[in-house]
């Protein structure tokens, strides 16, 4: 039997007409039935707001004339909800119908954890994962855990994770009432790492649910990792994100390995991307951005109600998850590449 309590999902939407028939029909569907759907529109010009309005009257439309960003945008939907759990969904996902109960349900039993997260798969070939939620080093550098790795049933446990993907999850609408919204100043990218780190050190933990499963175009409206906005975006928020949340006994303990993921990253983005621009612009801006986030470090530090040896655990280990995810990787590259030899 599923839970009666109405559950809000609140969906950001630029530009994005082409994904919300897919996306809306499989809300549509779900089996846990009371649910209010939001979506914030950022400025769409492809007729979204039209489309939405003609063929989804049941949809809470929230519309504004520019692109507010990721984290404006659904916090403007998160406080516009009235459901018991709120959960956020990108435009260009498709929910199988369990997805919303599994959640409910994770959310029911385990009064420990903040939020819940899922499994996500590729839009395109649902074999492959597109993650099982967010991963943080002790560099800085965030992951999604288990991304383009094959589904061959290494995430079909429910397990603690750091945080879960903003892209497809729950949580407890006392979470953000004790700890806030996402950080609106992150515009876009990182403000759920971020969000996941704050709820940890405040005492919430959060849950990945195997059984409550996404579809996930991936990039859809902000195109791809390497893009000018995408890497701008990144460098700045990796390095708030450090200055957020990160205690200065372990800032200074994580330091070596700060200073060789961000060269790390920077490498990529120049070498790989051609991006070294856009990753300075980030940079510059992470610097004016300073004192706002000294601001918001002494906020968190106050609010912490774990010690510092379970943040640094949770970092360890999610570090690790991505390291293992990516040995798994170039093992199944190589192969992949042996076989095409023979």
């Amino acid at each position: 039997m599923t839970s009666d309590k109405l559950i809000s999902i609140v969906i950001p939407n630029w530009n994005g007409k082409r994904f919300l028939a897919d996306c809306l029909d499989s809300i549509r569907k779900q089996t846990h039935r009371q649910i209010e759907t939001i979506i914030v529109d950022n400025g769409s010009k492809d007729g979204s707001v039209e489309f939405l309005r003609e063929h989804y009257p049941e949809v809470k439309l929230i519309t504004y004339e520019v692109n507010t960003g990721f984290a404006p945008a659904v916090n403007a939907g998160i406080r516009a909800a009235t459901g018991h759990y709120i959960s956020l969904l990108n435009n260009d996902t498709i929910v199988e119908p369990l997805w919303v109960e599994e959640l409910v349900k994770a959310l029911d039993e385990h009064h420990e954890v903040g939020s819940v997260g899922c499994k996500m798969l590729s839009y395109e070939d649902q074999t492959i994962l597109d993650g099982v939620g967010d991963g943080y080093r002790r560099g800085g550098l965030p992951g999604r855990i288990g991304h383009r790795e094959k589904d061959i049933g290494l995430f079909d446990k429910p397990r603690y994770i750091l945080g879960a993907c903003g892209g497809a999850a729950m949580y407890r609408r006392e979470l953000f009432d004790d700890i806030g919204l996402f950080d609106d100043d992150y515009f876009a990218y990182l403000e759920d790492v971020d969000l996941g780190l704050r709820a940890q050190s405040a005492g919430y933990k959060c849950l990945y649910v195997p059984t409550s499963v996404v579809y996930h175009l991936g990039c859809g409206t902000t195109g791809s990792g390497y893009s000018p906005l995408v890497v701008k975006l990144s460098s700045r928020n990796n390095w708030n994100t450090i200055v957020k949340n990160i205690p200065m006994p372990l800032l200074i303990k994580f330091l070596p390995h700060i200073i060789y993921w961000q060269a790390f990253y920077l490498a990529v983005v120049t070498v790989r991307g051609g991006q070294l621009w856009p990753w300075m612009i980030g940079t510059f801006q992470a610097v004016c951005m300073l004192p706002n986030m000294l601001k918001k470090r002494a906020a968190i530090n106050k609010r912490r109600s774990v010690p510092l040896e379970y943040m640094e655990s949770i970092i360890i280990e999610s570090e690790n998850d991505l390291a293992q995810a990516r040995a798994r990787l170039y093992e199944q590259a190589r192969k992949e590449k042996n076989l095409a030899k023979k």
